[in-house]
């Protein structure tokens, strides 16, 4: 899988960047809508990745923060083999939507060959 991957890393963002801006790109902050949009963002991504990158495990995390002016620290940390990878994406790029921000994080495991 780590071959494989390597060369998918850059898609693999550049793709979930794309689903973050188009469901968010003209939608203003709304308290009653980030869990579904959340779940769009998450469910979506997975989709992707699980028709791109088997086999592997995934796990997908996705903030919705209310300004984009505000700072925000999400950290991680991981104890794990060359073959398993974590892909930070953020969103928007700039100041585009000035009224909330994005963080998806993705970790992808992979998944250990018998014998």
């Amino acid at each position: 899988m780590e071959n494989n991957l390597r060369g998918k890393e850059k898609e693999c963002a550049e793709r979930i960047y794309s689903i973050v801006d188009d469901l968010l790109r003209n939608k203003t902050y709304s308290n009653s809508e980030i869990n579904q949009w959340s779940n769009v963002i998450c469910e979506t991504s997975m989709d992707f990745l699980y028709s791109k990158l088997l086999p592997a495990k995934y796990i997908i995390s996705c903030y919705i923060l209310k300004s984009a002016s505000t700072e925000a620290a999400l950290r991680f940390s991981t104890y794990w083999d060359t073959g398993d990878k974590h892909l930070q994406i953020c969103w928007p790029k700039g100041q585009k939507n000035s009224n909330m921000r994005c963080y998806v994080n993705v970790y992808i495991l992979k998944i250990a060959q018998e014998g």
